[in-house]
């Protein structure tokens, strides 16, 4: 069964005044893992639409996976979490991630 896979970003305001482009194209690497080139089906990366309804995440990521275990082999992938400790948590305040079935 197909698995969405959404994580919301709180970047920092520092990051937010000065290096969000840097972040921004910095996070479009991610395709480049070859696990994403593996597993994922659809990724998209952005801002919100509505600030106001944002709860003051401001940037988001949606993938899309065939399967339960093509997530779960993304998630422990050692690429994926190099990617996370040096690229994504050192931007951020906070995260929150939401996996569903369709």
């Amino acid at each position: 069964m197909t698995v969405v896979h959404i994580v919301l970003f709180k970047v920092k305001a520092q990051v937010l005044e000065n290096g969000f482009e840097e972040f921004k194209a910095r996070l479009e690497t991610l395709r480049d893992l070859p696990v994403v080139k593996a597993d994922v089906k659809e990724l998209k990366l952005g801002p919100p639409i509505w600030d106001v309804r944002s709860q003051g995440y401001n940037y988001g990521l949606y993938s899309v996976f065939e399967s339960q275990e093509k997530l779960l082999q993304y998630r422990e992938d050692n690429d994926h979490k190099e990617f996370m400790k040096m690229i994504i948590l050192p931007n951020i305040d906070d995260l929150l991630a939401y996996d569903f079935e369709l």
